[in-house]
């Protein structure tokens, strides 16, 4: 089944969210680490969906003009159908509502994939950190102006 139109997650999404984090990230949220962002007022979570199961889904909390990303994923059995390039781009017109500006991340420096994707769609490199991550691995910081 393809997926169907973008639309706002809801908190029972929650646990399928976990799900596919602990799925395609090394340092996966856990579903008590969703909660607490999603009960965040400054939170957003997006996503596409297939029938009951989420395919894609982006989050992302807004401060003044950033809208700082939480977690960009698409389910490995949704793979390769553009989904994870295309939920940031339609996320962008609800980011500025929130008051954003700009969109600001934090990328793996093995996560090739996503880098790839994200140039793709005209986000910049903007820097590194060095061990940002848990484990010790370097990020890129990754930026979009939203137009």
């Amino acid at each position: 089944m393809a997926p169907g139109p973008l639309s706002p997650l809801a908190v029972e999404d929650l646990p399928q969210v976990a799900a596919i984090e602990a799925l395609v990230f090394p340092e996966p949220l856990s579903l008590a680490d969703l909660r607490r962002l999603w009960d965040d007022p400054a939170t957003s979570y997006v996503g596409y969906r297939a029938g009951d199961r989420i395919a894609a889904y982006f989050g992302f909390q807004t401060s003044g003009p950033t809208a700082h990303v939480i977690s960009n994923a698409t389910h490995p059995d949704f793979r390769r159908q553009g989904l994870g390039g295309r939920v940031l781009q339609e996320a962008e017109p609800l980011a500025r509502r929130r008051g954003a500006r700009w969109f600001l991340g934090e990328v793996r420096v093995s996560n090739t994939a996503q880098l790839r994707v994200l140039h793709r769609i005209g986000w910049v490199e903007v820097g590194g950190c060095p061990a940002f991550f848990g484990n010790g691995e370097d990020a890129i910081v990754v930026w979009r102006c939203l137009p």
